[in-house]
């Protein structure tokens, strides 16, 4: 995830006038380092264009091992320093948590057309298990991620993953607890306002995850409170509603005219035709609007607020340029019939890298040199057999 060394400041030599040695020091020690990406799209359309045939001629079998190269190519053209980052994962635990993924899916998908003891099972089987998947794919990722030869970490804990996990769990489950419990939908549509509690949940998977990093024999800290995600959503919520209001207007006004001017006449279904279009746009609008505002104002606030002792890292990602490069990528996509998606991967991640800077005074060498402090031997055992990735 991540670029070169841009700029080291060094001690200069001895003037005729010399500072003070206290400013001398802290002018020897402020060291800041942006990563860089060597990579190209071009390159990437190459291993993209093999793993898609190859998945496609495995029937998804393949895409395990798709993902390893993938992220081995990013991994391994994402400089730091002057030193590449790199991926050391197995595609058979990729490929045996999308196994598990899919079984859970498809239980969790017809459990209630069987019975609702049955499907009572199921949701109580996924309330328990995924918590620890879901801190297995962390540490599976961050465990087979390396830099300078050596490993990252996560030390989460399994109750920190529940705490965490449970309460998303049973705001995407419980619509379908009720509906089985009430086939009206009335129980049903009051399940969705857990929905309101999104940006919470949302901060408290951040505080989880920025929290428990580990490299170098140092451990993250972490001092975002989740309540800080609502200006955010809210900002987000805002911004979607203007839109999808002048997209009603204009799209209303237009088809005003046309019915009165007789452009589609008495038979037309005026109102169907508008809602459609309407409803498109505010999907659009979502999608390329809503999305990247959020992901880039969440990202600044996580990133910029996650420090190990020795090194601070800062975000500073411009959501309008995001909207922007997003909405590009997504209309050459289409234009192009998904050719275009690898190009838009490199420039996404080429653009994230470019507003990521890292302040280390002691420099990054000095954290690397540090021995990696080794995971707690309790539970280590469940979080091998869990230490697969569920992620596609």
């Amino acid at each position: 995830m991540h670029e070169q060394s841009e700029a080291t400041a060094t001690l200069p030599e001895t003037p005729v006038n010399p500072t003070p040695p206290a400013a001398n020091d802290a002018l020897a020690t402020q060291t800041v380092y942006t990563p860089t990406f060597s990579g190209s799209g071009k390159e990437y359309f190459r291993i993209w264009l093999v793993n898609l045939m190859l998945t496609v001629a495995t029937l998804g079998i393949y895409s395990a091992w798709a993902k390893v190269r993938r992220l081995q190519y990013f991994d391994r053209n994402t400089q730091l320093a002057g030193a590449s980052f790199d991926f050391h994962g197995d595609p058979k635990a990729i490929l045996k948590g999308r196994l598990m993924a899919t079984v859970l899916l498809c239980a969790y998908h017809y459990a209630f057309g069987f019975s609702k003891v049955f499907g009572f099972t199921v949701i109580g089987v996924l309330l328990v298990a995924l918590p620890m998947f879901m801190r297995g794919a962390l540490r599976f990722r961050l465990q087979n991620t390396a830099y300078r030869g050596l490993r990252f970490s996560f030390g989460g804990s399994t109750a920190d993953a529940y705490k965490t996990y449970l309460p998303l769990l049973l705001a995407l489950l419980m619509p379908a607890v009720l509906l089985a419990i009430d086939s009206s939908g009335k129980l049903a549509i009051a399940g969705f306002l857990l929905y309101l509690g999104w940006p919470l949940m949302h901060g408290a998977m951040r505080q989880y995850q920025h929290g428990h990093l580990q490299y170098g024999g140092q451990q993250s800290r972490y001092d975002v409170r989740p309540r800080s995600f609502y200006p955010i959503y809210f900002k987000c919520l805002g911004l979607a509603l203007a839109a999808f209001l002048i997209a009603a207007v204009v799209f209303g006004g237009t088809a005003a005219v046309l019915t009165v001017a007789g452009g589609w006449g008495k038979s037309s279904n005026t109102a169907a035709i508008i809602g459609t279009v309407i409803g498109v746009a505010f999907g659009y609008i979502a999608y390329l609007f809503a999305g990247p505002y959020v992901q880039a104002r969440v990202g600044n606030l996580a990133w910029s607020h996650t420090r190990f002792p020795d090194l601070e890292i800062r975000s500073n990602m411009s959501a309008r340029s995001l909207i922007w490069l997003q909405t590009k990528n997504a209309v050459l996509t289409l234009l192009t019939l998904g050719l275009y998606r690898p190009f838009a991967v490199v420039k996404l991640h080429r653009f994230r890298l470019a507003n990521i800077t890292l302040h280390a005074p002691l420099g990054l060498e000095h954290i690397a040199a540090q021995a990696a402090q080794p995971a707690g031997a309790a539970g280590d055992s469940i979080a091998d057999f869990f230490g697969i990735d569920l992620s596609w």
